[in-house]
């Protein structure tokens, strides 16, 4: 099989048309010679419904799977739980009727659980399964392999494919100098500026990294938390911890693409001081921006961000976060960090991506499975 006659079914594309992993990756794929379709989603069945409407489909990638189950919208707590567990069952059923049907079932892994911790044991049941059930897994980093391993029984770590992504540099632009973009957003020359960007939720530790600026003495420091906050709740926390210093400022909106370079080429380092992670797009976006990264050492972060970027801290230390921003703030050459960091941004290649890829939905796919899409194709 060749990759001009490998038909993928990317998921969760329909869901995330404007997202920059996703129209990466499908670009990507496309350049490599894949035909790549992401079929609409509906309720009921989604994935065995897309299978059908697409019978020369060789494999379909799976993402994010929390999106088919995972209900919150009842304002009933307990009603919530059941509506989830009962679209799981179902989830479930259309994950085994697809792997029935012949397509490779291929399970790319972004987080290890979900981040609110929504549902646990359902979401328990619904990863050891689907592991199960998949033809193949994919992580972004070793780091991750060996965390998705460890937290359940299937798979081995040595079963799963690494598969790094590229780099953002190319999804957003940036032509705004950082002279200009502090004048648009009206911050000083010499002003050290600490950016945390991206949703605000409970797992990224806004408050932590509130409480670690605060111990920072640097009266020209200013720290900007810019973002879309998951609820009115995170909200009115990070508006009053926000008030307890005037050096913070906030932005707490979605930011549209073209506002983005902005606050990222405004900033002097991006902090992100998550309590816990598996992979971060927004530490892929500081890099591409050519911003020193303040976070820790966990995850996928370390194989993330090069060796030059000395501002990773032990999450285990509870002055780490805090001493990270004065060796930042001390630092006599940020510029350097940040040149590093956007020419390891640049080494990262979709290119490379894709092709490291094609070859898994290749093997998940299978002589047999090339052997029932012609059967199907032709009935069809």
């Amino acid at each position: 099989m060749t990759d001009d006659d490998l038909t993928l079914l990317l998921m969760s594309g329909s869901w995330y048309p404007e997202n920059a992993y996703m129209t990466l990756l499908a670009d990507a794929l496309r350049e490599a010679g894949v035909d790549v379709r992401m079929p609409s989603l509906p309720l009921f069945f989604p994935l065995t419904r897309a299978a059908l409407a697409n019978p020369d489909a060789d494999a379909m990638q799976i993402d994010w799977i929390y999106d088919y189950y995972v209900t919150t919208g009842t304002g009933f707590g307990p009603a919530n739980a059941l509506v989830s567990f009962l679209r799981a069952a179902a989830f479930l059923i259309d994950v085994a009727l697809v792997s029935l049907l012949g397509v490779g079932v291929v399970r790319t892994v972004h987080n290890e659980r979900h981040h609110e911790g929504l549902y646990p044991h359902t979401e328990r049941i619904v990863n050891e399964c689907v592991f199960a059930v998949a033809d193949a897994i994919t992580v972004k980093c070793g780091a991750a392999a060996d965390a998705i391993a460890a937290a359940y029984r299937v798979p081995e770590a040595d079963e799963i494919a690494v598969v790094p992504d590229g780099s953002f540099v190319a999804a957003y632009e940036n032509d705004v100098s950082r002279e200009a973009a502090r004048r648009d957003l009206g911050i000083d020359d010499d002003a050290f500026v600490v950016l945390f960007f991206g949703l605000i939720r409970e797992y990224k530790g806004v408050p932590d990294l509130v409480e670690a600026f605060a111990a920072l003495d640097a009266p020209d420091a200013e720290l900007w938390l810019v973002g879309n906050p998951h609820d009115d709740r995170t909200e009115a926390q990070v508006a009053a911890l926000a008030r307890s210093d005037p050096r913070i400022e906030t932005r707490l909106e979605f930011v549209p693409d073209e506002r983005i370079q902005y606050y990222l080429n405004a900033a002097d380092v991006l902090a992100l001081p998550y309590r816990r992670i598996l992979n971060s797009g927004t530490a892929h976006l500081g890099l591409s921006y050519g911003r020193p990264v303040i976070a820790p050492a966990i995850g996928c972060l370390p194989e993330t961000v090069p060796p030059e970027n000395e501002f990773l801290y032990d999450p285990s230390d509870d002055d780490g976060l805090a001493e990270a921003l004065r060796r930042a703030s001390d630092h006599p050459d940020l510029e350097s960090i940040g040149r590093a960091n956007r020419r390891h941004a640049r080494s990262q290649s979709w290119a490379r991506a894709a092709e490291a890829l094609t070859e898994v939905y290749r093997e998940a796919a299978g002589d047999d499975r090339r052997l029932d899409r012609s059967i199907r194709a032709a009935e069809s």
